[in-house]
């Protein structure tokens, strides 16, 4: 799907090793179906490798963030922090996710918006 910043987070990924949550799967494949059913999602997971949920990452995804943190977010965030010096940037343009995950320790970059920090 193109969005303003597609561009800008071609280019920052471009090139590098990209990992995220296994419960993105869920997200990305549900928010395609919505914008453009006959879409298929499965080459983009072929970009990443997956970090998968089991009951330590629970356990610290349910200690992120504050209260106001979704759960995903929060999932997402301690899937990074799993990772540790691997991670050079939690991507993500998100203002509460971007905050949990600066809070953690994580350099956040959101291409393409100005809210790289």
């Amino acid at each position: 799907m193109e969005e303003p910043e597609t561009r800008a987070l071609h280019d920052l990924v471009r090139g590098r090793q990209l990992a995220s949550s296994r419960v993105a799967v869920v997200e990305v494949v549900k928010a395609v179906a919505r914008s453009n059913p006959q879409a298929d999602p499965q080459a983009v997971f072929a970009l990443l490798s997956f970090v998968e949920l089991d009951a330590d990452l629970a356990r610290i995804a349910g200690s992120t963030g504050g209260a106001e943190l979704r759960a995903l977010d929060a999932i997402h965030v301690a899937s990074a922090l799993r990772l540790g010096s691997e991670v050079d940037a939690f991507v993500t343009y998100d203002s509460r996710q971007a905050a949990a995950a600066r809070a953690a320790g994580l350099r956040v970059d959101a291409p393409g918006d100005g809210a790289s920090a």
